[in-house]
């Protein structure tokens, strides 16, 4: 069976496996998914229910960008995932159709600090998590209508990542594996769109229910054969693809076709946003001359029109309010995205953006997933710019030095200048658990 050979992958992969450019793409996801919940950590929700959790609960797991805080591993994975995912700038996967890296590392920081684990064993197992992660999504995707992927195929990958650090044989592996498939959520994409902040959450309660599974295996319990496809089969748009789940293990490395952000909004909107940077950088027209703008697109992302957010969630998924707060304020960060800078200026501006899906784009996905942006200004002028794929992904990858930077951006105001360089060392290497969460201390 397909989800046999992936547990036995997962079980077996030792660190001499994993060839050294992999390994070094997967300490820089490591890296940059650390410095992406840093950056999390204080939206106001996440604090809040750390400063209960942190009070009301014991534990040996670090809650990552506080004094040094601690609870349960659980509570901890569960908190360190929300605050890497409400900013959506964390690490993605365009095949996977989500976000692999968030799912797995949160965990494996909670469970390994508190089993003093190497960075070695950290590195293995995330590997093996994320590989995991991308074909159980890869089985279920397209998803089916209004399904949102985090919260799905994820925990999957969760309960392989955590299975493998603790040296789990490949039958518990692989029970561990269809237990978490069981606990699928159902997410819903308009959670984004609406604004209701539980979407935050999604990858969160993966990676705790990721732990839990294991733990369950380890205990005796066993899962429903043909587990994996079964459970998630309800979120499909069609058959599942059972075969994906063994397709290419140790040939071909699903972490090398991930992407990074640095636009602080959903992925949709990313080929938008590059195309109004460099129109922003070539023409001369001021935000007073913009009359109004045209984007055609692919057909997922055309459906992120709404010209009036309420709140930073929907901010993040509105390419109309991407684009203004762009062109306002010239920043496309985490400052742009915020309840705060859903102002009316931006507002008004969004009202002139319109939206559309366009067949030669919707042609091209998920191999390119482009756009086209027109901006008429009130002086009669048109400027376009086409973009084929956003960059961060493998047509177009940041340097390490520019995620470097987006790295200093996050950390540097959660534990201070001095003690960012230390801290992206150790990511890099990657050290043990232990090591890299004491570094997080603010």
């Amino acid at each position: 069976m397909d989800e046999a050979t992936l547990a036995s992958f997962v079980s077996t992969l030792d660190r001499e496996d994993v060839p050294d450019d992999v390994a070094a793409r997967g300490s820089l996801v490591i890296a940059d998914t650390v410095g992406v919940i840093l950056g999390g950590a204080s939206d106001p929700a996440v604090a809040a229910l750390t400063r209960t959790w942190a009070n009301d609960n014991g534990g040996h797991a670090t809650i990552l960008g506080t004094a040094g805080e601690r609870t349960s591993a659980y509570r901890a994975a569960f908190l360190n995932a929300t605050a890497g995912t409400v900013l959506e700038l964390d690490e993605g996967h365009r095949f996977a159709a989500g976000h692999p890296a968030i799912h797995v590392l949160p965990a494996l920081l909670a469970d390994g600090e508190s089993s003093y684990r190497s960075g070695d064993e950290l590195l293995t197992a995330f590997v093996a998590g994320y590989e995991a992660a991308v074909r159980v999504a890869e089985m279920v995707v397209p998803l089916a209508d209004g399904v949102h992927p985090h919260g799905v195929w994820g925990g999957v990958g969760t309960a392989a990542a955590v299975a493998r650090l603790r040296g789990l044989d490949t039958e518990t592996t692989l029970h561990a594996m269809r237990i978490a498939a069981n606990y699928a959520q159902h997410t819903r994409f308009e959670a984004a769109t609406e604004g209701a902040t539980v979407r935050n959450s999604y990858a969160g309660m993966s990676n705790l229910s990721g732990i839990v599974a294991v733990e369950q295996a380890e205990a005796g319990f066993t899962g429903l054969d043909d587990g994996i496809a079964r459970h998630l089969s309800s979120v499909a748009a069609g058959e599942p693809d059972r075969a994906a789940l063994a397709d290419g293990l140790g040939d071909r490395w699903e972490i090398e076709r991930g992407y990074f952000k640095v636009h602080a909004a959903c992925r949709y909107t990313h080929a938008v946003l590059d195309a109004v940077e460099t129109l922003a950088e070539r023409q001369a027209f001021g935000v007073a001359d913009v009359a109004a703008v045209r984007v055609e697109t692919y057909p997922s992302a055309a459906a992120l029109a709404n010209t009036r957010p309420e709140n930073a969630l929907q901010a993040k998924f509105s390419i109309p309010f991407a684009i203004a707060s762009a062109l306002t304020t010239g920043e496309t960060g985490k400052s742009s995205f915020t309840d705060e800078a859903v102002t009316r200026e931006v507002l008004t501006l969004a009202e002139r953006v319109d939206v559309v899906a366009a067949d030669e784009f919707a042609a091209r996905a998920p191999d390119e997933r482009g756009a086209r942006v027109t901006i008429e200004t009130s002086g009669g002028d048109t400027f376009a710019h086409e973009v084929r794929t956003a960059r961060g992904g493998e047509h177009d990858p940041f340097t390490d030095a520019d995620l470097r930077t987006k790295f200093d951006q996050l950390v540097a105001p959660v534990i201070g200048d001095g003690s960012v360089n230390g801290l992206w060392t150790a990511a890099r290497e990657p050290a043990a658990p232990r090591v890299l969460c004491a570094l997080t201390r603010a």
